[in-house]
């Protein structure tokens, strides 16, 4: 039937997708921390503002900076990609325990 799922694959994506949202929030860190660090070395206005309207800095909340998409954005997506897997999943599962128990005649009065 349609309605069957592989749950121990689906929680292992949904587990995978998990560990990759915590390994990309470690390396995007470490990213903004390195290209800042690269480009302290320059001077001038334009780094300031590359730095500060582009860049952003590590942990920063200012949207639209490369930091912010790699560190909140991405990782929030991710996150959001895992969640609606085991929406769906947990759907799925409950689904098939209902039509179960209502063609055994569980659900009759």
């Amino acid at each position: 039937m349609a309605m069957l799922i592989d749950n121990q694959k689906m929680e292992a994506a949904r587990d995978a997708i998990g560990d990759a949202k915590t390994d990309f929030e470690t390396k995007a860190s470490a990213f903004i921390a390195d290209l800042t660090s690269a480009l302290s070395t320059f001077e001038g206005e334009t780094k300031d503002v590359l730095m500060e309207k582009k860049i952003g800095s590590s942990g920063s909340e200012t949207e639209g900076t490369l930091a912010y998409f790699v560190e909140k954005q991405i990782p929030s997506l991710l996150d959001g990609l895992k969640q609606l897997l085991e929406g769906n999943r947990t759907t799925i599962d409950d689904s098939d325990k209902k039509l179960a128990e209502a063609i055994s005649g569980g659900g009759q009065g």
